[in-house]
């Protein structure tokens, strides 16, 4: 039997956190204001509300995986750890998932929380209730909150071991390896499920409310 025993505090687990360079990243966000079409400004600055948002709730650790000295920068800053990108993933692995892994490898926390790094409107309430949903379980290996359009990742709770499978219909890989979906009706928690790939998914955290990083990058 596994317990999973995740404390909303974050006692004994990790939140890891991937980022691309942010030259490449968000290629489909587009367009955005013309006055503030600067994709890599934006990016870091979802970021770094969302890390805003999680060490709001006191984690034990924060790592954030990148190639990109900017988004060290930005991580330090909050108080987490930086730590390389790998420059090639193993056989089998996405090289998403492959440096959610490498963040997690980087500390011995026995949970560890892999979040969507794009949550410009999440607010620590959501995530705590979400890890109070988590903490709730027995005799489960993971648990899994999905985006907004319930196919993909918001964020993923597990036991160290369970490998993460974020990537397109990863609402359904980890439902099958073993993962339960917290609040699968998606009645709770919108902060939290909208990570931001399209502008209608920005349209979508807008009307929740940005931070202030996110509303400043969008001259807001």
């Amino acid at each position: 039997m596994v317990d999973m025993r995740v404390p909303s505090t974050l006692d004994d687990a990790a939140v890891v956190l991937a980022v691309k360079a942010l030259d490449d990243a968000k290629s489909r966000l587009r367009p955005l204001p013309r006055a503030h079409d600067d994709r890599p400004t934006l990016v870091a600055a979802m970021l770094a509300d969302t890390l805003d948002a999680v060490t709001a709730i006191g984690p034990r650790r924060v790592v954030v995986v990148s190639p990109d000295a900017r988004v060290h920068e930005i991580a330090a800053g909050a108080g987490a750890t930086a730590v390389d990108e790998p420059v090639d993933a193993p056989a089998g692995w996405t090289p998403l998932n492959a440096a959610l892994a490498r963040g997690a490898a980087a500390t011995d926390a026995s949970v560890i929380v892999y979040l969507q790094a794009d949550l410009p409107a999440l607010g620590p309430d959501s995530l705590r209730a979400a890890l109070d949903a988590a903490a709730s379980l027995d005799d489960a290996p993971a648990a899994f909150v999905a985006d907004r359009d319930g196919s993909g990742t918001a964020m993923l709770v597990a036991v160290r071991g369970f490998a993460p499978l974020f990537g397109g219909g990863s609402a359904r890989a980890h439902r099958a390896a073993g993962a339960v979906e917290l609040d699968p009706d998606r009645l709770r928690w919108p902060d939290l499920r909208t990570d931001i790939d399209t502008p209608a998914d920005l349209a979508a955290a807008r009307s929740l409310g940005l931070g202030p990083r996110t509303r400043h990058a969008l001259g807001g």
